[in-house]
């Protein structure tokens, strides 16, 4: 009886952690999904002159959204492992911290209120070219006490996404044949076009290394887009 209704439990449990991992969802610029376990490649630079200062940001254009009807509570897990140069700055999800080195953090915990959607502010501000990677994870958390003094618990881990941001420098990626740092359907496109002759052939396209851009090559992009 006591294994049954432990097994009971676990399965409970392992329902409501599962729930609760599903309260929050990243969202890029555009409105859409940031599907879990996306890695996102930012090469789009902004040039800001502040009056007394010329610099550059490098905006992540990242969003969390509480997907439910009630307000749920969470915190960040952030690991900047690799930043050229600069400063990276997170502000979620209140207040701003600056870092400057390789480094995994936790953030505070705070509310999100039904279905609202609120911007990371998450950006790396790089002082030369070079590279800054950074995965985010969202953690469930449960919160008892009053709002001004709250105890946050650690429930589940929610969505992960990574972004990796490129000043002036390009990763070489297998399958990225227009060189965005990504192998999506527009790599595939490309292919096509080199193998119907439609397109300059380059040396990315042959994927599969035999000397010839072909049906193979074509396949191997799609096996890589899907992560097979």
């Amino acid at each position: 009886m006591k294994k049954f209704l432990l097994l009971i439990a676990t399965v409970l449990t392992s329902m409501t952690m599962s729930a609760q991992a599903d309260y929050f969802e990243f969202v890029g610029k555009d409105g859409n999904v940031v599907p879990d376990g996306t890695t996102l490649t930012l090469n789009e630079v902004t040039h800001i002159d502040d009056g007394t200062d010329v610099f550059d940001v490098m905006y992540s254009n990242l969003y969390v959204r509480n997907k439910t009807s009630e307000t749920r509570y969470l915190r960040i897990n952030m690991f900047i492992e690799r930043i050229d140069n600069g400063v990276y700055q997170l502000c979620f999800p209140s207040a701003c911290r600056p870092y400057y080195d390789v480094t995994n953090i936790v953030t505070e915990g705070g509310p999100m209120t039904a279905n609202q959607l609120k911007d990371m502010m998450t950006e790396w501000i790089p002082t030369e070219e070079g590279g800054c990677d950074v995965t985010f994870t969202v953690e469930v958390l449960n919160m008892t006490g009053t709002i001004l003094n709250p105890t946050y618990t650690y429930v589940c881990d929610g969505p992960t996404v990574t972004l990796h941001y490129r000043n002036g420098i390009h990763d070489e990626v297998v399958g990225d044949i227009t060189g965005d740092g990504n192998v999506d359907i527009s790599d595939v496109n490309a292919v096509i076009n080199m193998m119907l002759g439609k397109a300059e052939k380059v040396d990315a396209a042959d994927v599969t290394d035999d000397g010839n851009v072909d049906i193979s090559d074509v396949n191997a992009v799609i096996n890589l887009m899907l992560g097979k």
